[in-house]
């Protein structure tokens, strides 16, 4: 699925720096190009995020604003996704820290002054649903964590007042649990759903999906509105997001299951699929695919969540892949576990060599908890390092590499923050032997000459080495790509 919903993207851009509105309207769209920047980020797409992020900045209005057709119509929600894709980018681009104030600026003066509530489009406009009314202004939810973390990253503690106070007045005065309403169709309703979680409301999430679960069919499909027959896939790509975040990883894996089935050739998804479905069934959404890609990456994270138990908690210091690490780490000072699953290899290392200074990320908060706390961890993917440039003497990745969806992007992100003359090491399984071992369907093992080539392309100088692993010698299966950085 991920394959194929990249391509798509990169057939559906206006002039490289925004994504369409679909595949039938191409007009650059800011609410989604903005909130396809977290995504782009966690699939390594940092280039296209970055183009991205910088065509936002073009299109601002002078009050800070985001429009879409009508430049003299603003909107609260599309800037709230702006605000959201430039938190995520703002260490790599110190210079959105001026448009993101402005923008957030702009939702809070626009906002009602003594509830914060925030301002919305008028009825019978843009949110208008026909016969079921107007959508849910709780949307609006999926503005207050961007604001929330906008706050923190500008020290502006009045943009956060307000979004805590935005918060207050819609759990108190908006229902956004409950989903037998006449304008609950899934997309608007997961939107919801997703912000309180982010935000925060736990119970009230478990709450609100209680009455999703109900319509879930055995075949994963949830229908658009309580009262349809028709299925709204990014509506059902969403659902499925919550239900991996909340842990309820059954349902969401059969919601997953009947995605994939809905997704066409092109790599999209049409807005809806069944008899009279109303939501764009006939056009390829662009948020579709940006949902699919969130909850595909999120099923993988929750894979490592629940089998972190199934780990050795220990690595044998004799084992082949330990031992071609720790001869690398005995010449470093800073090093990063990329990938690292329980911890293992950077607590041996810590172990071995304490006076080394060792940092760790994985994307499975689970497997995270079992790091020991000598070691510095973050919840990141080894495709977007939270980590600045040419900081780390030692990266190594150990089987993790086999589990992104761009190893390419990896590759060069694991060498944008190794320093030069520093090394990187990627263990992972020959191509060659494939069927050796059981693996997941996103799991791929590689070429020898292939990733040797990738570490070229990131501008490393490469050798290769087979290693043992657990009491096995050297055979071939595991295979050490060394990467040089040389000082330029």
């Amino acid at each position: 699925m991920l394959t194929a919903a990249t391509h798509w993207i990169h057939t559906h851009l206006i002039e490289g720096e925004a994504i369409t509105i679909t595949n039938r309207q191409c007009q650059p769209y800011p609410e989604v190009t903005g909130y396809y920047i977290p995504t782009l980020l966690s699939i390594g797409e940092v280039a296209l995020a970055t183009r991205f992020a910088k065509w936002l900045v073009s299109v601002q209005n002078r009050d800070g604003s985001f429009s879409l057709a009508n430049p003299n119509i603003s909107y609260v929600f599309d800037t709230g996704q702006v605000i959201r894709g430039w938190v995520s980018l703002l260490h790599r681009l110190p210079e959105l820290a001026e448009p993101l104030q402005r923008a957030c600026q702009w939702i809070v003066q626009s906002a009602d002054a003594r509830t914060s509530r925030l301002q919305c489009p008028a009825p019978g406009g843009d949110w208008s649903l026909g016969a079921r009314g107007e959508v849910n202004e709780g949307i609006h939810l999926y503005v207050l964590k961007p604001l929330q973390d906008a706050a923190t990253l500008l020290n502006a503690p009045d943009i956060r007042v307000a979004a805590d106070r935005a918060l207050d007045y819609y759990l108190k005065n908006l229902s956004v649990t409950d989903f037998h309403l006449p304008n609950a169709l899934t997309h608007f309703y997961a939107y919801m759903q997703e912000a309180l979680f982010e935000l925060g409301c736990v119970d009230e999430v478990v709450q609100g999906m209680a009455g999703v679960a109900i319509l879930q069919q055995d075949s994963g499909a949830v229908p658009g509105y309580h009262d349809v027959n028709w299925v709204c896939s990014t509506g059902l790509a969403q659902l499925a997001k919550v239900w991996y975040l909340l842990g309820e990883d059954v349902r969401a894996d059969r919601a997953m299951q009947f995605l994939a089935q809905l997704q066409n050739g092109s790599g999209g998804f049409y807005g809806a699929y069944g008899v009279n479905a109303t939501y764009f069934p006939v056009d390829e959404i662009s948020w579709a695919v940006k949902y699919a890609i969130d909850a595909e990456c999120l099923r993988v994270a929750r894979h490592f969540d629940t089998t972190a138990h199934h780990y050795a908690p220990v690595m044998n210091p004799h084992d082949g892949r330990a031992h071609a690490i720790l001869a690398e780490a005995a010449h470093a000072s800073r090093i990063l576990d990329a990938g690292c699953g329980n911890g293992r290899y950077a607590a041996l290392i810590k172990q071995k060599l304490p006076q080394v200074d060792v940092h760790a990320v994985d994307v499975s908060n689970e497997m995270l908890r079992h790091v020991p706390p000598t070691i510095s961890c973050k919840n990141a993917s080894i495709q977007n390092l939270p980590y600045p440039d040419n900081y780390f003497d030692l990266v190594y990745c150990v089987e993790a590499l086999e589990h992104v969806p761009h190893p390419a992007a990896a590759i060069k992100e694991m060498t944008r923050v190794l320093r030069p003359g520093g090394r990187l090491i990627i263990i992972d399984k020959n191509l060659a032997h494939q069927g050796a071992l059981q693996i997941e369907s996103w799991e791929r093992w590689f070429d020898i000459q292939a990733l040797t080539g990738l570490l070229c392309a990131a501008g490393l100088t490469p050798r290769t080495e087979f290693v043992g692993y657990d009491d096995h010698p050297a055979d071939g299966l595991f295979v050490a790509w060394y990467g040089y950085k040389a000082i330029s």
